[in-house]
């Protein structure tokens, strides 16, 4: 991979500095200016031949688009990532023995649950990208305020049609209702996990700061972080329903 960078950097200069150098040669009494903002330019054009060849055109995009989650949401899962390597690093640092292999034993819903987390933040970013629940939901609304003032002064075969139309429309409201619903409890959710993650990782430290080899202190550890995935299961349950994840594992 390192040879290949070095050989793409290699053509890129030749390629692209090389007209430039050319261009020096048969124009030199172009102002400086000129030449520097060219150079600029071509730096830009070489380090996006760059990105492009290495990271490909779907991660490029993917890269440039950023992500459609809310800050405070994309800052959750960040922390909760961060503390679930610090975990991991945590428990792999500890000399081998029984301890560690106690502390091991904690990792694995930790990192199942870092592997949920991955999916319900691909949900609920599909989910924002594909819709927006609360302009949908003041249209809907503005809908319905408007059908239920025509059905009052409509006539006999357009207040059937209007009240038929305002039943269907009632009932796009409350799954909308209901999405937005489940997305807030999403959030809630992955706002929940930094928070219980960095709680695991300040006992893990005091466990092994102690040295308190005191099973009854880790089986409650692992009785919240158990209770708290099969949680995080049962979201990626309805999100799998809604369409919008695959079902959890």
């Amino acid at each position: 991979m390192r040879a290949f960078l070095m050989a793409l950097i290699k053509f890129s200069a030749l390629a692209l500095f090389g007209p430039l150098v050319v261009l020096i040669f048969l124009a030199p009494g172009l102002p400086l200016v000129i030449l520097g903002g060219l150079m600029v330019l071509l730096v830009i054009v070489a380090l996006a031949v760059i990105l492009f060849s290495v990271l490909g055109a779907g991660k490029l995009a993917k890269v440039l688009q950023g992500s459609s989650l809310p800050r405070s949401i994309a800052q959750s899962v960040a922390e909760s990532r961060h503390y679930g390597r610090l975990i991991m690093r945590t428990a792999r640092q500890y000399p081998a023995g029984p301890m560690q292999d106690r502390l091991t034993l904690t990792l694995r819903p930790v990192e199942r649950w870092l592997e949920n987390l991955t999916r319900l933040e691909q949900g609920l970013a599909r989910l924002y990208s594909q819709r927006h629940l609360e302009r949908e939901l003041r249209q809907v609304a503005n809908e319905i305020e408007d059908l239920r003032r025509r059905s009052l002064t409509a006539l006999d075969g357009e207040a059937t049609y209007l009240r038929d139309l305002l039943q269907s429309k009632k009932q796009h409201q409350a799954a909308l209702k209901e999405l937005k619903v489940f997305q807030t409890q999403a959030e809630l959710r992955i706002r929940k996990i930094a928070s219980d993650l960095s709680t695991t990782h300040a006992e893990m430290l005091l466990i092994v700061a102690r040295g308190d080899f005191n099973d009854n202190r880790f089986q409650r550890l692992d009785e919240n972080l158990q209770e708290h995935l099969n949680g995080l299961r049962d979201m990626l349950a309805t999100m799998d329903e809604l369409g919008y994840s695959q079902a959890a594992s």
